[in-house]
């Protein structure tokens, strides 16, 4: 056997017992099963014990999705070796402390491969995290597709490579959750969870994606903060003091339980978790993978000790979880910066992937570190010269209407005291648990904020000397808002074609692939900000007017034609006759089933492009 057995599973009389399954047609356990097992889910099922057998790390009935007792498996892609034309990847897997380090075997159609082993990771209580880096010979003309066990036993799972000399195909989302305030109602009147998802998948079957790009909110965290554990120091009324007040041991052992738990149920009860096993995924963060607004909160918060420690625990498993890696291997996994973890990878030879972690570094002041900058585009000029698209993700676009009058607002809330008032703070949409604004922190968080404008300027022109000297298309692309667009920086002059521009920067908005839209009157403010902006004398930039037309056929509502509020993905495809890049953003359809797509081609950078 190639799974681990107890003494309670196997006896020499009985054998291994049979596959019991429960009333969805999940197996019960199989050879994992146990007389005495609880088959109901306990009371606390936001806890470890709620989910795991304290004393194996068997998971419960309602975890398994295989017969013996690992969780998952979960695809990552890593990289391409462009000189030893050879897709590199791992897979990360979960399992009983008990049971053996896991392997996997490949098959891309020639012949099994030998194990691939693994490599643990950490440990929580009874449970192990291992991960199993893979690699695949990437054929010259043909794509493959690539059937996998773990172990040898158990489900065939499977991915597609594509060739040396084929399309790269890969998709981006985000926001996958639901916020606090969204009701069960407003939930079924979408459809519920899984539309955008059931279309990805069934796309997906047809026309197999590469890669996944998951654009932060990957689950939202933000139930931390309900737990009674906080109320101490929420009860704190001094600045100062709750800023140098402790990070208590009880503190450190919710935060450690809450965020493994909330992982394991998020991803691996889902379709999300389905899609893991057949579509490698690469991950940017984004707030809610941590709680909502961090980073862009005033220094006594950022910088409390309870603040400071949290994030920690939140990182942690975003890097065991999202990244398939720990703090001590973070950099030999290519993980990048002064401080954070950002990547860089090859979808390829001919389009390269930024993913700037955006969450680590940032504070009100500041979104990504000097030092950061400085190594993003240090292994930005060491790209092939095959390249031709350099696709950043972002969490929050980079490219969107202003919000200043909200800005104003706020700060005249904050700076008459006005937060300190009763009637105020009894207002939830107002002031938050912190005693700020509300919506401080989501002004803060973009880039178009006024305390990050000039960061994003610099950011900008370093970016046009890299695609003028490299002669590569910038594209970016981000989520966040709940709502989806595209926009641009361009050359100021209007004769110049986009093939000419290397200042031609277009950005596609992507969110979210489940949690709710915002309403009308919110999309309305946004759409009025929307116009034509200056960067500096030589650039402008403004968002496209990319919906005429609704999903239903009809002009959207108030006629906002450049912000559509529906949940959606996007999908991007290399053009290798003419370098550049299909994209389409797939809006879910008014009967919440299936979705309609808006096209959007991004022309690659001619080598004759403007110099001026």
């Amino acid at each position: 056997m190639d799974f681990p057995v107890s003494h309670q599973q196997y006896n020499e009389h009985d054998g291994i017992r049979p596959t019991e399954y429960d009333e969805n047609g999940i197996p019960r356990g199989g050879p994992a099963y146990y007389p005495g097992q609880n088959m109901t889910v306990p009371p606390n099922a936001d806890r470890y014990e709620g989910n795991f057998d304290a004393r194996t790390g068997e998971p419960f009935p309602h975890l398994r999705r295989r017969a013996d007792g690992i969780i998952g498996p979960a695809l990552m892609f890593v990289n391409t070796d462009l000189q030893a034309a050879t897709w590199r990847g791992s897979v990360l897997v979960m399992a009983p402390r008990g049971y053996p380090p896991p392997t996997v075997v490949l098959n891309d159609g020639t012949a099994p491969s030998l194990p691939f082993p693994s490599v643990l990771l950490d440990t929580y209580k009874m449970t192990v995290f291992y991960r199993i880096d893979i690699d695949v010979l990437l054929d010259v003309h043909r794509e493959k597709k690539v059937e996998y066990r773990v172990n040898n036993t158990g489900p065939t799972y499977q991915f597609f490579v594509p060739a040396q000399t084929t399309p790269w195909r890969f998709c981006f989302w985000s926001c996958n959750g639901w916020s606090l305030s969204v009701s069960d109602e407003d939930k079924q009147k979408l459809g519920g969870d899984n539309v955008v998802w059931d279309d990805l998948l069934q796309k997906h079957s047809t026309m197999p994606f590469h890669v996944q790009v998951c654009g932060g909110d990957q689950l939202y965290s933000d139930k931390i903060w309900q737990s009674d554990i906080w109320k101490p120091w929420l009860s704190i009324k001094d600045k100062l003091a709750r800023r140098d007040a402790p990070f208590t041991p009880e503190m450190a052992a919710f935060a450690d339980d809450f965020y493994f738990t909330h992982y394991v149920k998020c991803f691996f009860m889902s379709k999300f978790g389905d899609s893991m096993t057949t579509i490698p995924i690469s991950t940017i963060i984004d707030d809610h993978d941590i709680w909502d607004g961090i980073g862009s909160y005033p220094d006594y918060l950022q910088n409390s000790r309870v603040f400071v420690q949290l994030k920690e625990y939140a990182f942690k498993y975003w890097k065991l979880y999202q990244a398939h890696t720990n703090q001590n291997l973070a950099r030999q996994h290519g993980y990048f910066g002064n401080r954070g973890y950002g990547w860089l990878k090859n979808f390829g030879p001919y389009t390269a992937a930024l993913g700037p972690d955006t969450r680590y570094e940032r504070s009100l002041h500041q979104i990504i570190e000097p030092r950061t900058y400085d190594m993003i585009f240090e292994r930005l000029n060491g790209l092939s010269p095959s390249v031709r698209h350099l696709v950043i993700f972002l969490g929050v676009p980079i490219v969107y209407p202003r919000l200043t009058y909200i800005e104003k607002t706020l700060s005249g809330i904050k700076s008459m005291g006005l937060t300190k008032l009763s009637f105020i703070a009894k207002q939830k949409s107002l002031v938050n648990i912190w005693g700020e604004p509300e919506l401080s922190d989501d002004m803060n968080d973009h880039w178009t904020s006024s305390v990050h404008m000039e960061e994003r300027k610099v950011f900008i022109l370093r970016l046009q000397e890299f695609a003028r000297t490299r002669n590569v298309r910038v594209t970016f692309v981000a989520g966040d808002v709940h709502c989806c667009g595209a926009g641009r920086f361009a050359s100021a002059n209007p004769a110049l074609p986009p093939e000419r521009d290397y200042r031609f920067m277009p950005q596609i908005i992507s969110s979210a692939i489940m949690n709710i839209p915002p309403p009308n009157m919110v999309i309305r403010a946004v759409h009025a900000g929307a116009k034509t902006y200056e960067l500096d004398r030589f650039t402008d930039e403004k968002m496209y007017r990319l919906f005429e037309l609704d999903v239903n056929g009809r002009s959207p509502p108030n006629n906002n034609t450049k912000m559509l509020a529906r949940r959606n993905f996007s999908s991007y495809v290399e053009d290798l006759e003419n370098h550049s890049m299909i994209v389409n953003i797939h809006v879910q359809n008014e009967n919440n089933q299936g979705t309609k797509a808006y096209p959007v081609t991004i022309a690659a950078l001619a080598p004759s492009n403007n110099v001026v």
